[in-house]
């Protein structure tokens, strides 16, 4: 009686068994032949259980015939949980071109974090800060940025307002020949009002208003203002930037109106363009202008061309940017019969620019320039030997020293020095100009 019960319970564990392994090989079978969608449900179900290496093997098998933005996002998600940093990194780079952009860019904020590259950190998360459209998402980004000690990200619309009070030895910018300069105080206004009236994934609309004004004490001839407006189509795929835009300006100088300019521009701009691990971009801008000078100032006339590259970076404590410029003008120039002047010069500028922030509020800099400025069309002038043609060669030096000291995140005090010095093949056309201002910034 024992000797059969223990025979039909070993009667039932065999079937058992027979059972599981029957069921095993249907669900074998049924995972090789199930459909990418499946595999992908599978591989979060697995991930959620986490069973990390099922889940990678599920969801790169979905990836291999299937193309879905959650599939890419889930796969960056696995692979920065699994520590493969440069995998996930190429899976949230997949995004940036897409409504995911802010998402995708935290993401990568997160990855450079886990890399120790504080400043690509940085630069992630203040783009997923500009980027996102979600509140949570914009405050997470933030509070990163704020944990890092980097400013804040600005909002879609910026505003900077901003008065200082200077002095300028040398207005007219008369030649050290003359027995005497003009020098005055003055007062200087910059006002700027920046965002996006538009913005969808990675196309936007994005417009800049400047008003600027400097009018002196006494010397009312040289007051001048200026109103310039911007209107650009932005084009963000990845960590690419192109912007085709129109413009235009408003020039007054003593009170009466000295040109009008209408703009086309063009810029290229990438925001990681580093050589090593400083958070940087570069950018190529073309403009052209046509200038449409008043009566008093009819030389001014015609056309001005100008492209412009810069690299500009950030690592630690430190900032810094390099700028080439090219100038060509074509103007109408001023031919009196006897003399005749250039007014079109085509100029090359390089800039170079280093800033160290001391602490969180303080941030001080220096700058220096160089500018050839040459003159195609000779200059035709009388002197006392007769009429002396010259082609006119202009090298001016810039140097400047500047600081601004932060209260908060709106207000700010600036200091601002500058000496210009020009040195020309013409002695007219020498001279050295010095200028410093202290004023108050508002941004908001």
């Amino acid at each position: 009686m024992a000797r059969g019960k223990v025979r039909l319970f070993h009667r039932l564990i065999t079937i058992l068994l027979v059972c599981l392994c029957v069921q095993f090989a249907n669900a074998g079978q049924a995972s090789a032949s199930s459909s990418p969608k499946q595999k992908f449900r599978a591989g979060i179900e697995a991930f959620q259980n986490n069973n990390l290496e099922r889940a990678r093997e599920l969801l790169e098998a979905a990836a291999e015939s299937m193309e879905s933005r959650a599939l890419t996002y889930n796969l960056g998600v696995l692979y920065f949980k699994m520590k493969d940093y440069s995998s996930a990194k190429g899976m949230f780079q997949q995004l940036l071109s897409s409504p995911q952009r802010a998402l995708a860019f935290y993401n990568l904020g997160l990855i450079a974090l886990a890399q120790d590259q504080t400043e690509k950190a940085r630069g992630a998360f203040r783009e997923a800060a500009l980027a996102s459209r979600e509140d949570n998402l914009s405050k997470l980004a933030r509070g990163q940025l704020a944990k890092l000690g980097a400013p804040p990200a600005p909002d879609r619309w910026q505003a900077l307002l901003s008065l200082s009070a200077g002095y300028d030895d040398n207005i007219a910018l008369f030649p050290d020949s003359v027995a005497s300069s003009l020098g005055g105080a003055f007062l200087e206004s910059v006002n700027a009002l920046s965002g996006y009236p538009f913005r969808s994934g990675d196309q936007a609309i994005k417009t800049d208003l400047q008003l600027y004004g400097r009018e002196y004490k006494k010397q009312d001839d040289f007051n001048t203002h200026l109103v310039r407006l911007n209107v650009a189509g932005v084009h963000s795929p990845g960590s690419y930037r192109l912007s085709l835009g129109l413009g235009g300006d408003q020039l007054w100088q003593g009170g009466q109106s000295r040109e009008q300019r209408a703009r086309v521009s063009s810029t290229f701009q990438k925001s990681d363009c580093a050589f090593s691990t400083e958070n940087a971009y570069c950018f190529v801008s073309l403009d052209a202008e046509q200038v449409a000078a008043a009566d008093r100032y009819r030389a001014y006339d015609g056309q001005h061309y100008r492209l412009t590259t810069r690299y500009k970076a950030r690592l630690d404590s430190w900032r810094a940017s390099l700028k080439y410029r090219l100038d060509y003008d074509d103007r109408r120039n001023i031919d009196t019969g006897t003399e005749y002047f250039s007014v079109s010069p085509l100029g090359q500028t390089l800039a170079v620019r280093a800033g160290y922030a001391v602490t969180a509020s303080l941030e001080l800099g220096t700058s220096a320039s160089y500018r050839f400025n040459y003159y195609r069309t000779p200059h035709r002038l009388e002197v006392p030997e007769g009429l002396w043609i010259v082609r006119r060669e202009d090298n001016r030096l810039t140097f400047s020293i500047d600081g601004e000291y932060r209260t908060n995140n709106t207000v700010s005090v600036l200091l601002h020095m500058q000496l210009v010095q020009n040195n020309s093949n013409i002695a007219r056309y020498d001279y050295n100009r010095r200028t410093a201002t202290l004023g108050v910034a508002v941004r908001l």
